[in-house]
């Protein structure tokens, strides 16, 4: 019996958007914000203008942010020459956030309530 708890509790922690299959039109690839606190992909390769969609999988909210309030946070976080900052603010379990990125170059970013746990991911865009 205590075995099976912990997955009835799993199995309702999170619903919404992030939890199906679908890709809408418009995005060109999915970055899943995990239960075990990552990036899956944690690296990924895109082209200039191509969209990212952030799914929250897990039942943590998370963040997707190049705006760092830390001296560690300044140290990891890369954009290319000419990229803005971002900042998605709390996305919600089950939640979605979408970011297009048209300056090529390597951005590395973190999530804010976890980056002491090493949720940080890279993107790669490669000019079209």
């Amino acid at each position: 019996m205590i075995l099976l708890a912990p997955l009835a509790v799993a199995a309702c922690v999170a619903s919404g958007p992030a939890l199906n299959d679908t890709v809408d039109p418009g995005v060109d690839a999915i970055v899943q914000m995990t239960p075990s606190l990552t990036f899956a992909p944690s690296d990924l390769r895109i082209a200039a203008g191509d969209t990212v969609e952030f799914r929250n999988i897990s039942g943590f909210t998370h963040t997707v942010s190049t705006r760092p309030d830390t001296a560690a946070k300044r140290q990891t976080v890369i954009l290319p020459a000419g990229a803005a900052a971002f900042d998605s603010g709390p996305i919600p379990s089950g939640g979605i956030h979408r970011i297009t990125f048209d300056v090529p170059g390597t951005y590395r970013y973190f999530c804010d309530p976890h980056f002491g746990s090493g949720m940080i991911g890279t993107i790669v865009v490669a000019p079209s």
